[in-house]
């Protein structure tokens, strides 16, 4: 068993539940009930869902391929962790444009992406 690769793996499945079911309270229902365009509403709705599907995926690979320590799937673990990174990064810039300082905690999904990135490319070395 790889460890690492596992522990990314474990807290990707945590994320994603995150974001499926409490996503859906906070961001998602207000969203919805917005005065926005149906269109523009039906196409971040399509984002959030390809979000929660590559949650889940990534979350699930990551663990099997911990789990069963298949190092042939180094470079899939690879490419997964540095997208986690990515992620987090993102949302730190988003919120450093919207909130400055305060980024760090309005936006805080980089608390759960960016250790998922780092735990998987530990897991390679």
């Amino acid at each position: 068993m790889n460890t690492w690769v596992f522990a990314a793996g474990i807290m990707g499945i945590f994320t994603s539940l995150v974001h499926i079911f409490a996503g859906q309270v906070d961001p998602v229902r207000p969203f919805l009930q917005s005065d926005l365009p149906d269109i523009p509403k039906a196409t971040l709705l399509g984002c959030w869902h390809m979000v929660s599907a590559i949650l889940v995926i990534s979350g699930f690979a990551l663990a099997y391929i911990g789990w069963s320590n298949l190092s042939s799937f180094q470079n899939m673990v690879i490419g997964i962790s540095i997208s986690f990174v990515i992620f987090s990064l993102v949302f730190i810039a988003v919120g450093w444009y919207f909130f400055k300082f305060q980024a760090f905690i309005k936006l805080p999904q980089w608390v759960l992406l960016l250790p998922i990135g780092i735990l998987g490319l530990v897991g390679t070395m």
